[in-house]
């Protein structure tokens, strides 16, 4: 009786309760807009490294069984790594999405040797992002050797960032004839990898760091009402 008592407790305070406020409003490196940026908006360390590798579909399989996961096909974008961005390819021609799977976090795309295609990614973060994009060994905006550091495009929170250029024109895929991409962990990367350094764009606005509230801890501290999220 005393169980189904707090049951029924739970189900008449879950409408009423506030939810969980998102992990982004509860980092203590967060600064108010306006305010000399704290750790957060000024790391040199990306938040995030999405990484997708790429190959003809009859190379994509084997790639995949060698990662040594369960390959999860996507339909359009991919969530990476923690839900900060969503990533997918297009091929330029149709604008269809080319076939990809996730695979050990890593995204494994079907791509035809010089196929034309787009890179998109999706800030799901209400707060704007900056995103440097390596293709081939290369920052996609310079030409240079690819890199893991600040710069690149910004990203509006919320919004998309749809990409089909490199500095030596259109994103087209290569003959990859080899598994070595999978095992690359350099800032600099290889023909057949694309990888996208992630930062909180230094200009961020944010609420001040916040702790869970009263309000929104579940009665008799068994577990919080609802689920949380890491962002809305």
């Amino acid at each position: 009786m005393a169980l189904l008592a707090g049951i029924g407790l739970l189900a008449s305070c879950s409408g009423a309760l506030a939810p969980l406020r998102p992990a982004w409003q509860q980092d203590a490196d967060l600064y108010h807009h306006g305010v000399p940026a704290r750790a957060s908006q000024t790391a040199t360390t990306p938040h995030l490294v999405a990484r997708a590798v790429y190959a003809a579909p009859d190379r994509i399989g084997p790639m995949m069984d060698r990662q040594g996961d369960v390959p999860e096909p996507q339909r359009g974008l991919a969530r990476m790594g923690d839900g900060t961005v969503d990533l997918g390819f297009q091929d330029v021609a149709t604008g269809r999405w080319i076939e990809s799977s996730l695979c050990g976090g890593t995204l494994f795309v079907a791509g035809l040797p010089n196929q034309a295609y787009r890179i998109v990614v999706k800030n799901r973060t209400p707060l704007p992002l900056e995103v440097r994009v390596g293709v081939d060994g290369r920052d996609l905006a310079t030409g240079a050797p690819g890199s893991l550091s600040r710069g690149g495009s910004r990203v509006e929170g919320k919004g998309t960032l749809t990409l089909e250029h490199s500095s030596q024109g259109p994103l087209l895929f290569r003959q990859v004839s080899s598994d070595a991409a999978l095992f690359d962990t350099s800032a600099q990367g290889r023909p057949g990898l694309i990888q996208l350094a992630v930062f909180l764009a230094s200009d961020a606005p944010s609420v001040g760091p916040e702790k869970m509230r009263p309000d929104q801890i579940a009665p008799l501290g068994l577990f919080p009402v609802g689920v949380p999220e890491q962002y809305r």
